[in-house]
C-alpha cells in the first residue's frame, strides 16, 4: 500500500498563501461517529495486538476529545494516536491538504530541507525559487548561516533524532509498534510530523550537525516559512519511485557464483508473467549452478503475499501460514468507504472466494500450503535477505520464512513490518467534513511461527549495516556487497 500521501505543487503554495479550513464541533462528532462505525465494522482483528478492552477505551476518549472544537492537525493527531494503539501498520491516516496547508500558514518552519535516509536525517539541496524566497527579510548575518547538502543532523533544538521519533512514533501506526516502521513513514515527511509533536515556540532554533569531516558543528536558524518548492519537488521524486518500484515485478542477475532477487515491491508480483519470471529465474540458477542467493527486500512495503516464490525453497505441500478476510463484503455499507477502485474490488472478490470455500468445507481457517514446484527447481544453497524499515507486510513475511525455514542470514537494518502476523487489504475511508483519508484492513495474515512475547527479536539482523549514501543505485552496490562477504 501507498506509506506517502499524493502533494501537489499547487497544494504547498496555497498553503503560504491562505488560511487554513476550520469545521464545527457538530462536523467533528460526524466524522468520528463514521470512523467508529467502519473501523468497528470492516477492521479484521482489532485486537490483533492489543487487547479489545484497550482499543474500545481508546475510542472513548476519542470521543471525548471531539466534544472541543479542535484544528485540522489536532483532529489528524487524534485519530494518529488512536490509530497507532492498534498496532498494524496498514491502518492509518494520511495527512491531506488541509492539513499540510495548516502547517505551511504557522510558518515556524527551520529555512533548510531535511529527509531521513534508514535512521539518519540528512539535509537537502534546496531548490532556487527558495533561496529568494527564504532570503527575504534576513540580515546578512543569517544569510551566511548554511548546511552542507548531504550533512548529517544529529540534533534539533536540543533533542536527538531518537528523541524525535520516540515523540513523532506516537502519530504513525506500526505492526507490534515497531519504530523501525515509524522512521519509514516519516521519512520523507519528517519536518511535518516534528511540527505535529511540537511547534517551534522560539525565534532561534539550534541544529547539530555533522560535516563532511565527521565534525560537530552547532548552528542557530532563525524559524520560518519551509522550503516548499524543495519539499515538493523531493515528494515528486519519492512518489514516481514509488510508482516504478510498484510497477516492476522483480528482477533477478547472476553474479559469478552469485544470484541476486531485486524486489522493490510485490504489488505487481503475481500472475502468469510473474510465474514465468520465477520458473525463468530458477532455471537459471539451476544452470548455473548458483549455491549463493541475495534477496533485496530493502523498502519493498508488501503486495501480493509471495506463497508461489516460497514453493521453489521448500517444495510443495508445506503450511506457510494463514490467510484470513474477517470482515467480508457486506451487502450494505458505508458510503463514505471509497468503492470504485480495484482495493474494493479484490476485497468483493476475495470475500466471495472465502465464502465459496466455506461453503464446500475447503476453508481450512485459511491455512495456505506451498503448491507443486519442479522438485529440479527447488534451491537448497545459502541465502542472504536484505532488510530495512522499509521491509514490510508481504516482504517482512517472506524474510520471516527464509530466515526461519531455509536457515537465511538478514543484512541491513530490522524489517518494519511484523515476522507474525497483520491486518491487511486495505480499504480507503474518507471523513465528510475533514476530508481525512484513512485506511482500514477487513483481511488478516499469519506466518508459521507461534505467537511470541517479543516479536521483534527475531528481525535482528545479522550483520547490522547503516550508511549514508544518497545515490540509490550506490546503495544497491553498496548492499550488495556487503551480503557476498557475508558467505565467505
Amino acid at each position: 500500500m501507498r506509506f506517502l500521501p499524493k502533494i501537489t505543487l499547487i497544494f504547498l503554495i496555497l498553503g503560504l498563501l491562505c488560511s487554513s479550513k476550520t469545521i464545527s464541533i457538530k462536523e467533528q462528532k460526524k466524522d468520528f461517529e463514521i470512523f467508529k462505525e467502519v473501523l468497528l465494522n470492516k477492521e479484521s482483528q482489532i485486537n490483533l495486538h492489543a487487547t479489545e478492552t484497550e482499543i474500545l477505551n481508546q475510542l472513548n476518549e476519542l470521543e471525548a476529545t471531539f466534544q472541543n472544537s479542535l484544528s485540522l492537525i489536532e483532529q489528524f493527531k487524534a485519530y494518529g494516536e488512536m490509530l497507532s494503539k492498534i498496532q498494524c501498520g496498514h491502518t492509518q491516516i494520511h495527512p491531506n491538504k488541509e492539513v499540510f496547508r495548516e502547517w505551511l500558514t504557522v510558518r515556524k518552519s527551520l529555512p533548510i530541507d531535511y529527509y531521513l535516509i534508514g535512521k539518519r536525517l540528512v539535509v537537502n539541496k534546496l531548490e532556487k525559487e527558495d533561496i529568494l524566497i527564504l532570503k527575504e527579510g534576513k540580515s546578512k548575518y543569517q544569510l551566511r548561516k548554511k548546511i552542507r547538502p548531504g550533512s548529517e543532523i544529529i540534533e534539533i533544538d536540543h533533542k536527538s533524532i531518537p528523541d524525535m521519533m520516540n515523540e513523532i512514533g506516537k502519530f504513525l501506526s506500526s505492526d507490534e509498534d515497531c519504530i523501525g516502521f515509524k522512521y519509514f513513514q516519516s521519512a520523507q515527511l519528517f519536518e511535518f510530523y516534528r511540527h505535529c509533536n511540537h511547534v517551534f515556540d522560539k525565534d532561534s532554533i539550534q541544529v547539530k550537525y555533522l560535516n563532511k569531516n565527521s565534525d560537530t558543528n552547532t548552528i542557530y536558524f532563525q524559524i520560518g516559512a519551509a522550503p516548499v518548492y524543495t519539499i515538493t519537488k523531493r515528494l515528486s521524486e519519492s512518489e514516481k519511485y514509488f510508482q516504478l518500484k510498484e510497477a516492476d515485478m522483480g528482477n533477478f542477475v547472476t553474479s559469478g557464483k552469485y544470484g541476486v532477487f531485486s524486489f522493490g515491491s510485490f504489488a505487481s508480483s503475481h500472475g502468469f508473467s510473474y510465474e514465468e519470471f520465477l520458473e525463468k529465474s530458477f532455471k537459471k540458477i539451476k544452470t548455473k549452478k548458483i549455491k549463493k542467493l541475495i534477496i533485496d527486500l530493502r523498502g519493498n512495503t508488501g503486495g501480493a503475499m509471495q506463497y508461489s516464490l516460497m514453493r521453489y525453497f521448500v517444495g510443495e505441500n508445506v503450511l506457510l501460514g494463514r490467510y484470513i478476510v474477517g470482515k467480508p463484503k457486506k451487502l450494505f455499507e458505508s458510503r463514505h468507504l471509497k468503492k470504485f477502485n480495484s482495493d474494493y474490488s479484490k476485497h468483493r472478490k476475495i470475500s466471495r472466494k472465502q465464502k465459496r470455500l466455506i461453503r464446500r468445507k475447503k476453508f481450512d481457517n485459511g491455512s495456505v500450503y506451498t503448491t507443486y514446484v519442479d522438485p529440479e527447481l527447488i534451491y537448497k544453497g545459502q541465502i542472504v535477505v536484505l532488510t530495512d524499515e522499509g521491509t514490510f507486510s508481504s516482504a517482512s513475511i517472506l524474510a520471516a520464512y527464509l530466515k526461519t525455514m531455509c536457515s537465511a542470514k538478514i543484512l541491513g537494518h530490522s524489517a518494519g513490518g511484523s515476522f507474525y502476523k497483520g491486518n491487511a487489504g486495505t480499504l480507503s475511508l474518507k471523513l465528510p467534513n475533514s476530508k481525512m483519508k484513512i485506511f482500514i484492513n477487513p483481511n488478516s495474515f499469519y506466518s508459521h511461527l507461534e505467537n511470541t512475547t517479543n516479536p521483534l527479536t527475531i528481525k535482528i539482523p545479522d550483520l547490522m549495516v547503516d550508511q549514508i549514501i544518497l545515490d540509490p543505485k550506490k546503495r544497491s552496490y553498496f548492499y550488495i556487497k556487503h551480503a557476498k562477504k557475508m558467505f565467505e
